[in-house]
Protein backbone atom coordinates (compact mmCIF):
# COMPACT_ATOMS: atom_id res chain seq x y z
CA UNK A 1 0.00 0.00 0.00
CA UNK A 2 1.33 3.47 -1.09
CA UNK A 3 0.76 5.93 1.35
CA UNK A 4 1.20 10.00 0.63
CA UNK A 5 2.41 12.03 3.56
CA UNK A 6 0.99 15.48 3.25
CA UNK A 7 2.70 18.33 4.98
CA UNK A 8 1.59 22.15 4.96
CA UNK A 9 4.93 24.49 5.21
CA UNK A 10 4.36 27.92 6.33
CA UNK A 11 6.11 29.74 8.95
CA UNK A 12 7.69 26.76 10.60
CA UNK A 13 12.02 27.32 10.31
CA UNK A 14 12.32 26.41 14.21
CA UNK A 15 10.39 23.06 13.54
CA UNK A 16 10.51 21.76 10.22
CA UNK A 17 14.13 20.10 10.58
CA UNK A 18 12.72 18.12 13.32
CA UNK A 19 9.67 17.12 11.90
CA UNK A 20 11.42 15.94 8.25
CA UNK A 21 14.05 14.15 9.67
CA UNK A 22 11.55 11.54 11.27
CA UNK A 23 9.39 11.71 8.34
CA UNK A 24 12.57 10.60 6.37
CA UNK A 25 13.62 8.20 8.86
CA UNK A 26 10.17 5.93 8.71
CA UNK A 27 10.63 2.24 8.07
CA UNK A 28 7.69 2.00 6.04
CA UNK A 29 9.26 2.60 2.60
CA UNK A 30 6.18 2.93 -0.22
CA UNK A 31 6.01 6.33 0.66
CA UNK A 32 5.64 9.64 -1.11
CA UNK A 33 6.02 13.18 0.94
CA UNK A 34 4.11 15.81 -0.35
CA UNK A 35 5.24 19.59 1.12
CA UNK A 36 3.09 22.55 0.18
CA UNK A 37 4.52 26.17 0.74
CA UNK A 38 2.07 28.27 1.34
CA UNK A 39 4.52 31.20 0.47
CA UNK A 40 6.25 31.10 3.96
CA UNK A 41 8.23 34.32 4.85
CA UNK A 42 11.22 32.73 6.57
CA UNK A 43 13.59 29.66 6.18
CA UNK A 44 11.38 27.20 6.63
CA UNK A 45 11.76 25.58 2.69
CA UNK A 46 15.80 26.04 2.54
CA UNK A 47 15.73 23.99 6.11
CA UNK A 48 13.34 21.27 4.82
CA UNK A 49 15.68 21.23 1.79
CA UNK A 50 18.61 20.55 3.92
CA UNK A 51 17.12 17.70 5.27
CA UNK A 52 15.67 16.02 2.54
CA UNK A 53 19.59 16.37 0.86
CA UNK A 54 20.50 14.05 3.73
CA UNK A 55 18.12 11.39 2.40
CA UNK A 56 19.48 10.59 -0.89
CA UNK A 57 17.20 7.39 -0.82
CA UNK A 58 14.54 9.38 -0.23
CA UNK A 59 14.80 11.98 -2.54
CA UNK A 60 12.80 10.87 -5.26
CA UNK A 61 9.85 10.12 -2.95
CA UNK A 62 10.32 14.28 -2.28
CA UNK A 63 7.27 16.71 -4.07
CA UNK A 64 7.42 20.27 -2.81
CA UNK A 65 4.64 22.56 -3.99
CA UNK A 66 4.71 26.06 -4.14
CA UNK A 67 1.50 28.46 -3.86
CA UNK A 68 1.59 31.44 -5.96
CA UNK A 69 0.22 33.06 -2.90
CA UNK A 70 -0.54 32.48 0.21
CA UNK A 71 -3.90 30.77 0.54
CA UNK A 72 -4.48 29.28 4.67
CA UNK A 73 -4.40 26.18 6.02
CA UNK A 74 -7.41 24.95 4.21
CA UNK A 75 -6.72 25.58 1.13
CA UNK A 76 -2.57 23.86 1.57
CA UNK A 77 -4.28 20.60 2.58
CA UNK A 78 -6.45 20.12 -0.27
CA UNK A 79 -3.59 21.04 -2.85
CA UNK A 80 -1.78 19.21 -1.00
CA UNK A 81 -4.50 16.25 -1.27
CA UNK A 82 -5.42 16.68 -4.70
CA UNK A 83 -1.75 15.85 -5.61
CA UNK A 84 -1.64 12.41 -3.68
CA UNK A 85 -1.28 9.60 -5.33
CA UNK A 86 -1.42 6.92 -2.78
CA UNK A 87 -3.66 4.58 -1.78
CA UNK A 88 -3.86 6.15 1.81
CA UNK A 89 -2.79 9.85 3.39
CA UNK A 90 -1.53 10.87 6.59
CA UNK A 91 -1.68 14.60 7.32
CA UNK A 92 1.18 16.00 9.49
CA UNK A 93 1.74 19.63 10.64
CA UNK A 94 4.94 20.92 10.28
CA UNK A 95 5.66 22.11 13.52
CA UNK A 96 5.18 17.96 14.44
CA UNK A 97 6.88 15.12 14.94
CA UNK A 98 6.45 11.72 14.63
CA UNK A 99 7.47 7.92 15.33
CA UNK A 100 9.82 6.39 13.36
CA UNK A 101 7.30 3.59 13.00
CA UNK A 102 4.24 5.91 12.75
CA UNK A 103 3.17 4.54 8.64
CA UNK A 104 4.37 1.24 9.15
CA UNK A 105 2.13 0.55 12.40
CA UNK A 106 -1.00 2.43 10.91
CA UNK A 107 -0.61 0.32 7.57
CA UNK A 108 -0.27 -2.90 9.38
CA UNK A 109 -3.67 -2.20 11.10
CA UNK A 110 -5.16 -0.53 8.09
CA UNK A 111 -4.83 -4.18 6.23
CA UNK A 112 -5.46 -6.37 9.33
CA UNK A 113 -8.81 -4.77 10.22
CA UNK A 114 -10.12 -3.46 7.18
CA UNK A 115 -10.65 -0.30 8.37
CA UNK A 116 -10.52 3.34 6.20
CA UNK A 117 -9.24 5.23 8.56
CA UNK A 118 -6.90 4.55 11.70
CA UNK A 119 -6.21 5.99 14.88
CA UNK A 120 -3.32 5.93 16.69
CA UNK A 121 -2.00 7.44 19.84
CA UNK A 122 0.01 10.84 19.96
CA UNK A 123 1.65 13.05 22.73
CA UNK A 124 1.10 16.68 23.35
CA UNK A 125 4.82 18.44 23.45
CA UNK A 126 5.42 21.36 26.06
CA UNK A 127 8.81 23.31 25.62
CA UNK A 128 10.28 19.70 24.10
CA UNK A 129 8.66 17.53 27.22
CA UNK A 130 5.94 15.13 26.71
CA UNK A 131 3.30 16.61 28.51
CA UNK A 132 0.92 13.57 28.28
CA UNK A 133 -0.33 10.96 26.23
CA UNK A 134 -3.28 10.40 24.18
CA UNK A 135 -4.72 6.98 22.77
CA UNK A 136 -7.69 6.73 20.85
CA UNK A 137 -10.75 6.13 22.19
CA UNK A 138 -12.26 2.43 21.60
CA UNK A 139 -16.28 3.52 20.93
CA UNK A 140 -18.76 2.23 18.01
CA UNK A 141 -17.95 3.81 15.03
CA UNK A 142 -20.90 5.62 15.95
CA UNK A 143 -20.24 6.20 19.22
CA UNK A 144 -17.57 8.26 18.43
CA UNK A 145 -19.00 10.69 15.41
CA UNK A 146 -21.40 11.36 18.52
CA UNK A 147 -18.15 12.62 20.41
CA UNK A 148 -16.78 14.62 17.43
CA UNK A 149 -20.04 16.33 16.83
CA UNK A 150 -20.40 17.04 20.39
CA UNK A 151 -17.08 18.91 20.55
CA UNK A 152 -14.01 19.05 23.23
CA UNK A 153 -14.35 15.82 23.77
CA UNK A 154 -11.94 14.25 21.97
CA UNK A 155 -9.80 15.98 19.34
CA UNK A 156 -11.11 16.62 15.72
CA UNK A 157 -7.54 16.31 14.71
CA UNK A 158 -6.99 15.26 10.96
CA UNK A 159 -3.54 14.77 11.89
CA UNK A 160 -1.94 11.58 12.86
CA UNK A 161 -5.01 9.69 11.44
CA UNK A 162 -4.10 7.40 8.49
CA UNK A 163 -7.06 7.35 6.28
CA UNK A 164 -8.02 5.62 2.70
CA UNK A 165 -7.95 8.31 0.01
CA UNK A 166 -11.39 6.88 -1.90
CA UNK A 167 -12.93 8.14 1.54
CA UNK A 168 -12.45 11.84 -0.08
CA UNK A 169 -12.78 10.89 -3.74
CA UNK A 170 -15.85 8.67 -3.48
CA UNK A 171 -18.13 11.13 -0.96
CA UNK A 172 -16.55 14.47 -2.73
CA UNK A 173 -15.20 15.72 0.57
CA UNK A 174 -12.84 18.52 0.19
CA UNK A 175 -11.02 21.40 2.47
CA UNK A 176 -12.18 24.55 2.03
CA UNK A 177 -10.05 27.77 1.32
CA UNK A 178 -10.70 30.46 4.02
CA UNK A 179 -11.71 27.58 6.70
CA UNK A 180 -8.43 27.91 8.22
CA UNK A 181 -9.13 27.58 12.06
CA UNK A 182 -11.85 24.42 12.13
CA UNK A 183 -10.63 23.12 8.98
CA UNK A 184 -10.18 19.75 10.54
CA UNK A 185 -13.31 19.61 12.03
CA UNK A 186 -14.79 20.64 8.49
CA UNK A 187 -13.86 17.47 7.35
CA UNK A 188 -13.91 14.96 10.12
CA UNK A 189 -17.49 14.56 10.72
CA UNK A 190 -17.93 13.98 6.50
CA UNK A 191 -15.47 11.35 6.66
CA UNK A 192 -16.44 9.38 10.00
CA UNK A 193 -20.17 9.00 8.96
CA UNK A 194 -19.21 7.02 6.13
CA UNK A 195 -16.05 5.43 7.47
CA UNK A 196 -14.79 2.44 9.28
CA UNK A 197 -12.73 3.50 12.30
CA UNK A 198 -9.87 1.38 13.85
CA UNK A 199 -7.09 2.21 16.13
CA UNK A 200 -4.07 0.94 17.51
CA UNK A 201 -2.63 1.63 21.34
CA UNK A 202 0.62 3.43 20.24
CA UNK A 203 2.25 6.91 20.67
CA UNK A 204 2.83 7.69 16.98
CA UNK A 205 2.28 11.48 16.76
CA UNK A 206 3.85 13.72 18.60
CA UNK A 207 1.69 17.41 18.56
CA UNK A 208 3.55 20.49 19.68
CA UNK A 209 0.89 22.87 21.73
CA UNK A 210 3.78 26.03 22.18
CA UNK A 211 4.72 27.24 18.84
CA UNK A 212 3.25 30.90 19.45
CA UNK A 213 2.48 30.97 15.73
CA UNK A 214 -0.16 28.05 15.20
CA UNK A 215 -3.52 29.00 14.43
CA UNK A 216 -4.44 26.82 18.36
CA UNK A 217 -2.77 29.64 19.84
CA UNK A 218 -3.93 32.97 18.08
CA UNK A 219 -7.81 33.29 18.23
CA UNK A 220 -8.60 36.30 15.73
CA UNK A 221 -10.98 37.49 14.92
CA UNK A 222 -10.83 36.19 11.35
CA UNK A 223 -9.70 33.04 13.31
CA UNK A 224 -13.24 33.01 15.19
CA UNK A 225 -14.81 33.80 11.53
CA UNK A 226 -13.49 30.86 9.74
CA UNK A 227 -14.34 28.72 13.17
CA UNK A 228 -18.14 29.77 12.32
CA UNK A 229 -17.94 28.57 8.63
CA UNK A 230 -16.72 25.53 9.49
CA UNK A 231 -19.33 24.96 11.68
CA UNK A 232 -22.42 26.20 9.82
CA UNK A 233 -20.67 23.74 6.69
CA UNK A 234 -21.03 20.93 9.11
CA UNK A 235 -24.34 21.78 10.21
CA UNK A 236 -25.49 21.86 6.95
CA UNK A 237 -24.39 18.15 5.87
CA UNK A 238 -25.34 16.54 8.88
CA UNK A 239 -29.09 18.18 8.45
CA UNK A 240 -29.57 16.82 5.02
CA UNK A 241 -27.82 13.57 5.47
CA UNK A 242 -30.22 10.56 5.53
CA UNK A 243 -28.98 9.30 8.87
CA UNK A 244 -29.76 12.78 10.83
CA UNK A 245 -31.90 11.33 13.43
CA UNK A 246 -29.57 9.67 15.06
CA UNK A 247 -27.43 12.30 15.41
CA UNK A 248 -29.39 15.12 16.31
CA UNK A 249 -28.93 15.84 19.74
CA UNK A 250 -25.42 15.43 19.56
CA UNK A 251 -24.76 17.59 16.43
CA UNK A 252 -27.04 20.07 18.58
CA UNK A 253 -25.03 19.93 21.94
CA UNK A 254 -22.17 20.97 19.55
CA UNK A 255 -24.37 23.62 18.32
CA UNK A 256 -24.43 24.55 21.75
CA UNK A 257 -20.60 25.07 21.86
CA UNK A 258 -20.13 27.68 19.02
CA UNK A 259 -21.98 30.02 21.19
CA UNK A 260 -19.87 28.66 24.18
CA UNK A 261 -17.28 29.90 21.82
CA UNK A 262 -18.84 33.21 20.94
CA UNK A 263 -19.18 34.39 24.46
CA UNK A 264 -15.88 33.06 25.79
CA UNK A 265 -14.23 34.94 23.19
CA UNK A 266 -16.39 38.00 23.15
CA UNK A 267 -17.50 37.47 19.66
CA UNK A 268 -20.06 39.73 18.97
CA UNK A 269 -23.65 38.16 18.61
CA UNK A 270 -25.17 39.52 15.03
CA UNK A 271 -21.64 38.83 13.77
CA UNK A 272 -22.07 35.01 15.01
CA UNK A 273 -25.20 34.80 13.35
CA UNK A 274 -24.14 36.03 10.26
CA UNK A 275 -22.14 33.10 9.45
CA UNK A 276 -23.72 30.32 11.63
CA UNK A 277 -27.47 29.78 10.91
CA UNK A 278 -28.23 26.69 12.43
CA UNK A 279 -30.94 26.77 15.84
CA UNK A 280 -31.15 24.22 18.17
CA UNK A 281 -34.73 22.83 17.89
CA UNK A 282 -34.36 19.88 21.19
CA UNK A 283 -35.56 21.70 24.52
CA UNK A 284 -32.41 21.32 26.94
CA UNK A 285 -29.94 22.30 23.36
CA UNK A 286 -32.40 25.39 23.13
CA UNK A 287 -32.30 26.24 26.90
CA UNK A 288 -28.26 25.92 26.62
CA UNK A 289 -28.14 27.62 23.23
CA UNK A 290 -29.95 30.88 24.88
CA UNK A 291 -28.27 31.11 27.73
CA UNK A 292 -25.08 31.68 26.07
CA UNK A 293 -26.26 33.59 23.38
CA UNK A 294 -28.40 36.05 26.02
CA UNK A 295 -25.76 37.33 27.95
CA UNK A 296 -27.24 37.81 30.69
CA UNK A 297 -25.71 35.01 32.73
CA UNK A 298 -22.56 34.62 34.51
CA UNK A 299 -20.25 32.70 32.05
CA UNK A 300 -19.23 30.07 34.93
CA UNK A 301 -22.46 28.64 35.88
CA UNK A 302 -23.67 27.97 32.48
CA UNK A 303 -20.98 26.17 31.32
CA UNK A 304 -21.29 23.77 34.04
CA UNK A 305 -24.36 23.15 32.98
CA UNK A 306 -23.33 22.55 29.35
CA UNK A 307 -20.80 20.29 30.43
CA UNK A 308 -23.33 18.64 32.70
CA UNK A 309 -25.56 17.88 29.86
CA UNK A 310 -22.97 16.79 27.62
CA UNK A 311 -21.52 14.51 29.87
CA UNK A 312 -24.83 12.54 30.48
CA UNK A 313 -25.44 12.58 27.33
CA UNK A 314 -22.38 10.83 25.85
CA UNK A 315 -22.85 8.52 29.02
CA UNK A 316 -26.15 6.80 27.78
CA UNK A 317 -25.47 7.89 23.96
CA UNK A 318 -24.96 4.04 23.02
CA UNK A 319 -21.00 4.99 22.63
Amino acid sequence: MKVSVLVPVYGVESYIAKCATTLMEQTYKDVEYIFVDDCTPDASVEHLREVVERYPERQPQVRIISHERNMGSGAVRQTALDAATGEAVIFVDSDDYVDPHMIECLVEQMQRSGASLVDGGYATVTRGEVAGVHLPLRVSDKGYLKIILCQNVDSNRIWGRLIKKSLFTDNDIRFVEGIDYGEDFSVLPRLLISARRSTVDSCVYFYRNDNPQSYTNNITTQNAMSFFKAQELIGTFMTSHEQWKQYSFAMQTGWVNVWRFARRFNVPRQQAEGLFTQRSTHVVARCLEWMFRCGKMPYKPVNFIYLATRRIYLTFAGR
